[in-house]
């Protein structure tokens, strides 16, 4: 097998990662390229709905707008990499890692398993645009003031991530103008991504 890559979409909501790391997933899978997509927004809303004490303390913090803790998204996406990654995958993650700390934790599993040179797509898009495109969407989480708390803890705390995967030389940075259409954004990943 050819050396395993690893492709991060980073963004504020709203941006596309999760498209965009679809649609190379997709890209990649037509070249039969195995892929293991670390995708925690779906992840948490089915823990959400689980019974349990962590479960309903977690879902409480959605209801209220706030981020989940970093300790739960590292557990969620460590246990899907040690269950479901294997030398014969790539890896796409979608909105992992959001703070500083859990990027120091995906920088010491991404070195773990040996991959070289992780590919991070900086999917930059204005306040604004973040905020239309929430507002556009239907889902329970979505409502105005949520969507400010998420606006401001992107500001906070997902910020400092982006420049600190930035400035890591092990990574390769790619910012991309997310206020393109899908079609555009798509292109140049997939220029990047070297597919």
């Amino acid at each position: 097998m050819t050396q395993q890559r690893a492709f991060i979409f980073i963004g504020n909501s709203g941006c596309g990662k999760g498209t965009q790391a679809r649609l190379l997933q997709e890209k990649m899978e037509q070249k039969q390229m195995s892929v293991l997509h670390l995708e925690l927004g779906g992840e948490f809303r089915d823990f959400w709905e689980t019974s349990g004490y962590t479960a309903a303390r977690a879902a409480n913090l959605v209801k209220t707008g706030k981020l989940q803790p970093e300790f739960l998204a590292t557990h969620i996406w460590s246990h899907m990499l040690i269950k479901y990654f294997d030398e014969t995958k790539h890896l796409i993650a979608d909105g992992v890692p959001r703070r500083v700390r859990e990027a120091q934790v995906l920088d010491g599993a991404l070195n773990f398993y040996g991959i070289e040179r992780p590919i991070i797509f900086y999917l930059n898009i204005s306040r604004e645009t973040a905020r239309e495109r929430m507002l556009s969407r239907t889902r329970d989480d979505d409502k105005i003031s949520m969507i400010e708390e998420r606006l401001d803890w992107f500001e906070q705390d997902v910020m400092k991530t982006i420049e600190f995967l930035k400035n890591d030389p092990y990574y390769e940075f790619c910012e991309i103008n997310g206020e393109q259409s899908v079609e555009e954004i798509h292109k140049e990943v997939m220029e990047r991504a070297h597919i």
